[in-house]
């Protein structure tokens, strides 16, 4: 990629909500970790792995119906290769919200099994599980969905839940929602750049141009999105072999009629319909991180 943007975001009260988590793990049985399904790597908090060693693991591959089928099911297996339980999942259907719930249960016997061999205590089989996640990645809707209400704050803005809450969804299972995590640096694997455009930052915080121009390059770089990009958009291949990507969003801009005075074109514009388009899966199922 010849574009690249340097994108740091990291509020205060993420530094809180890191702290506090540490604190709770000691109270924690199962970690489910919400990631985007179009960018597990990019989506994962690496100190949730810091903090989880001990504990059984979920990982939970959100947005699985905007993600290339493909790439989702090599993400399933490379995570299960390393021990965790991995699930793909579009948290608007009542069938995979069943799924993550019969996981957590299936997780929480285990860890009741290990808790009670090592004390003589006779423990009730309450699973205390922690749910956590990037901001905007989907984790307060699937809270909600098992918790059957609105016992977490959602919004289709990033960074909305502020503080932990435990929240009781059944007599054996106890959530701690957590707010959205990100981590300092975000410039491992171009992942600040991913985020954005899969809508886990705030777009409105970059260059909206040099996002889309990002994004234009992404697809152009695999044959299969390129395709998906070029019937979507109504190209030719040949009118976009000996362009750059600005002048790609240029064209789209025309295409899509964002003109101004003098036929020049509104960047900002036709930038912004194409992020919202890619960003909502209106190009296709497109994965941006592959599993070496």
């Amino acid at each position: 990629m010849e574009n690249k943007m340097n994108i740091n975001w990291y509020p205060g009260h993420m530094v809180k909500a890191q702290n506090d988590i540490k604190s709770a793990i000691k109270l924690i049985d199962i970690v489910v970790e919400v990631l985007d399904a179009r960018i597990p790597l990019s989506s994962r908090n690496p100190i949730i792995d810091e903090l989880s060693q001990d504990k059984q693991r979920i990982i939970v591959l959100n947005k699985s119906d905007l993600a290339d089928d493909v790439e989702t099911e090599k993400w399933i297996k490379y995570f299960s290769k390393n021990n965790m339980s991995c699930i793909a999942v579009n948290s608007s259907l009542p069938q995979d919200i069943k799924k993550i719930i019969s996981t957590i249960v299936e997780k929480g016997k285990i860890a009741y099994k290990d808790k009670v061999e090592k004390t003589i205590v006779d423990y009730k089989p309450i699973y205390r599980v922690l749910i956590a996640g990037i901001p905007n990645v989907g984790k307060s809707t699937i809270i909600n969905k098992i918790a059957k209400r609105n016992a977490a704050n959602v919004s289709n803005k990033p960074g909305v839940t502020v503080r932990n809450q435990w929240i009781r969804v059944q007599d054996n299972i106890e959530l701690l929602d957590t707010p959205g995590l990100l981590w300092p640096k975000l410039d491992s694997n171009n992942a600040g750049e991913k985020l954005a455009l899969t809508g886990n930052i705030k777009q409105e915080i970059l260059d909206l141009e040099g996002l889309a121009c990002i994004g234009i390059e992404y697809l152009l770089a695999n044959d299969k999105y390129k395709g998906m990009f070029i019937e979507k958009y109504k190209l030719e291949e040949d009118e976009i072999l000996y362009i750059d990507s600005y002048d790609i969003l240029e064209l789209l801009g025309r295409k899509r009629g964002c003109l101004v005075s003098g036929g020049n074109v509104n960047l900002e514009k036709a930038s912004k319909i194409f992020l919202d388009e890619l960003k909502a899966g209106k190009i296709g199922k497109i994965s941006l991180e592959n599993v070496n």
